[in-house]
């Protein structure tokens, strides 16, 4: 079966076996889609829609909003070349639908499938704010491929604080969900 199929199927586990010759940054985003569509499909509406207080003040269908709204900042590749990581959806129906939430990850590693290896080093202009005080935005140029590895890092800290939730409601899930990839390697004994 073809990670694609596993994924139109609602197969999660089967994600995890995208073809090895996409680039690495391409994987990553695969494997958080992967973590993302497996712990969706064991959550009830509920337990998705739960806030952990006092641990947290956001419910993890909120995380699973700003963590797709991040994502979908980078998806206007390749009709544009700007990135607004500022564009957010705060309220839409995903963060309190589940199954919204599994159709936009579905989609992201469909659009992530379409990524090649020259790609990659297209340049794109960043934009986030970076004050608190102050509405100010800084616009940087990156790459596509440095993109795509931060969305997967922002991706997975995030699932840290979900895992927090996930603790306070008694839900178990992977070890390995929410750990960054460098800590799974270590724990690996570094293979």
């Amino acid at each position: 079966m073809l990670a694609k199929d596993a994924v139109s199927n609602h197969n999660p586990s089967a994600v995890n076996n995208a073809s090895v010759n996409a680039p690495a940054e391409v994987i990553g985003g695969m494997d958080v889609a992967a973590q993302a569509l497996e712990l969706l499909h064991q959550l009830s509406d509920e337990q998705y829609n739960h806030v952990a207080s006092p641990y947290l003040q956001s419910t993890i269908g909120q995380h699973m909003r700003h963590i797709l709204d991040v994502f979908h900042a980078i998806t206007a590749w390749p009709q544009s070349d700007f990135v607004d990581y500022d564009l957010r959806r705060r309220a839409h129906p995903v963060e309190k639908n589940k199954t919204i939430a599994i159709d936009e990850w579905i989609s992201l590693y469909s659009w992530l499938e379409t990524i090649r290896e020259a790609d990659l080093s297209t340049v794109m202009n960043i934009s986030g704010e970076v004050s608190l005080k102050h509405h100010v935005a800084s616009v940087t140029q990156s790459t596509l491929g440095r993109e795509l590895s931060f969305v997967a890092s922002h991706a997975v800290h995030h699932f840290a604080l979900i895992r927090v939730s996930l603790c306070a409601q008694g839900i178990s899930t992977a070890e390995t969900f929410g750990m960054a990839p460098a800590t799974a390697t270590f724990y690996r004994g570094g293979d």
